[in-house]
C-alpha cells in the first residue's frame, strides 16, 4: 500500500469538488492520522495555506472501506455529484464526510433530534463514525441511513422535464403537484426542527449578522461581476432591513435546503444532507436560524434548474421567466399550510442566498457563474414574486 504521506502530496485537489481551498494558496501538507477500514484505510490530512486557517480532509484509500463501514455488503456510487462521497451498501447509504472541522456533527445532531420528535422525512439513520485525532481533536467522519428506494436525481428530473417544457411539450404547470408535496415537507420539517430544539426571538447580533453577511457577500460578489454595481444601492438598502420590526423567531434550520436535497418518491418525500452550508464554519452551520433561510435557499433552486434547462436549450428565457413564479408559488402555498412565512424577510434572505451564489462559482464551480447572474437579475425585476 502506499504511503499516506506520498498518496496525499500526489493528490490533484483542485480536481475534486469537495476542496475548499481552490483559490487559495496552498503552504503545505501533512498526514494526520490513518487507521484500517475493512481492506483499506482512512486518512485524515491537513492543507496548510499562505493565510488563514488550515482545513482537515478524509481520504479514503483500498478496497471495502464503504463496506466496513456500512456493516457489510457490497458497495456502489450513489451517482450523485456532491462535496462528500455516498455509496450504497446493502439497504443502506454511507456518507464519508470529505472535509471536517472539529466539535459535533450538525447533520448527526439535527437527524437525532429529528428522531426523537417522531419526524418521518428523513431517512432513518443507522449509526454514526467518529474519529479522535492523535491531539485529541474528535471530528465526525461518516454517517449510515437508510437507502430511499425509487427516489430519481433530483436536479436532473427536474431540468429533463423543464427541457422537454421548452421544446414545447408539456404544460408549465405539470411540475407544481410534485413541489407542492416539497413545500409542505418542507415546513412539517421546520415544525419539528422547532418542537426539538424550541425557538426563541432572534437577538439583535444575529440580525446584524444576517446584514452583514449579506453586504459582505455583496462585496465578493461585485468582484466577480461588474454588472451588480447598476443594482448594488438597491440590495444594500433591502439587506438594511434585516433590521426592521419585532425579530423574527429562531431554531435550528437544515441549513442547505436546495431541490436536490428533497428526495421526491412515491412513497414521500425525504429531506436529505443536514450538515448545513460546507462553506460555513461548523460553529455557524450549528447556530440557531430562521427557517426562512431554508426556504430561500429552496425557492432559489428552483430558478437555478430553470436556468440550467434554460442554458443547455440555449433559448426559452420567457418560459423560463414565468415558469419561476409557479414553481416558487407551489412550494410557498404549500409551506404555509403546515408553517409560519415571514414573504418579507424571505425576499431578504433570497437576496443573500443570491449574493452567496457568486462566491461559490468563483471558488467552486466557475462554469456556474450563468445561476446567480440570471438569478439576480430575476430579483431585481419590478414584477419578481415569492
Amino acid at each position: 500500500m502506499t504511503d499516506a504521506a506520498a498518496l496525499v502530496a500526489g493528490l490533484d485537489l483542485d480536481a475534486h469538488r469537495w476542496f475548499a481551498g481552490k483559490g487559495r494558496a496552498e503552504a503545505g501538507r501533512r498526514v494526520v492520522d490513518e487507521w484500517a477500514v475493512g481492506d483499506g484505510r482512512l486518512i485524515v490530512f491537513e492543507v496548510a495555506y499562505a493565510d488563514g486557517a488550515p482545513d482537515l480532509y478524509v481520504l479514503p484509500d483500498g478496497d471495502g472501506v464503504f463496506a466496513a463501514l456500512g456493516g457489510g455488503g457490497d458497495e456502489r456510487p450513489l451517482g450523485v455529484d456532491q462535496t462528500h462521497t455516498s455509496m450504497v451498501v446493502g439497504d443502506r447509504v454511507v456518507k464519508l464526510y470529505r472535509r471536517v472541522e472539529p466539535g459535533p456533527n450538525p447533520e448527526v445532531e439535527l437527524l437525532e433530534a429529528l428522531d426523537a420528535v417522531g419526524f418521518d422525512g428523513v431517512p432513518a439513520l443507522r449509526g454514526a463514525v467518529h474519529r479522535t485525532l492523535p491531539d485529541g481533536t474528535d471530528v465526525g467522519v461518516a454517517i449510515v441511513q437508510d437507502l430511499v428506494p425509487d427516489a430519481p436525481d433530483g436536479w436532473e428530473s427536474l431540468i429533463a422535464p423543464l427541457e422537454r417544457l421548452i421544446d414545447g411539450e408539456g404544460a408549465p404547470d405539470d411540475l407544481l403537484p410534485e413541489l407542492a408535496r416539497c413545500g409542505r415537507v418542507v415546513g412539517r420539517l421546520h415544525a419539528a426542527l422547532a418542537e426539538a430544539f424550541g425557538t426563541r426571538p432572534a437577538t439583535e447580533a444575529e440580525r446584524d449578522g444576517w446584514r452583514a453577511r449579506g453586504e459582505a457577500q455583496l462585496e465578493a460578489a461585485l468582484r466577480v461581476d461588474a454588472g451588480l454595481r447598476d443594482v448594488a444601492t438597491r440590495i444594500r438598502a433591502e439587506l438594511a432591513r434585516f433590521d426592521d420590526g419585532p425579530p423574527p423567531l429562531v431554531t435550528r434550520v437544515h441549513g442547505d435546503l436546495h431541490i436536490a436535497q428533497l428526495l421526491r418518491t412515491p412513497a414521500g418525500v425525504y429531506a436529505i444532507d443536514f450538515e448545513g452550508d460546507p462553506t460555513w464554519p461548523i460553529a455557524e452551520r450549528r447556530a440557531p436560524s430562521s427557517p426562512m433561510r431554508d426556504v430561500a435557499c429552496l425557492v432559489r433552486s428552483l430558478d437555478h434548474v430553470a436556468r440550467s434547462a434554460q442554458v443547455r436549450a440555449g433559448l426559452g428565457a420567457p418560459l423560463m421567466d414565468a415558469w419561476i413564479p409557479l414553481a416558487q408559488g407551489a412550494v410557498l402555498d404549500a409551506y404555509a399550510e403546515v408553517a409560519p412565512l415571514d414573504r418579507p424577510l424571505l425576499r431578504l434572505f433570497c437576496l443573500e442566498k443570491e449574493l452567496g451564489e457568486y462566491a461559490y462559482a468563483a471558488r467552486v464551480l466557475p462554469e456556474w457563474l450563468y445561476a446567480p447572474q440570471l438569478g439576480m437579475a430575476w430579483l431585481m425585476r419590478d414584477d419578481a414574486a415569492l
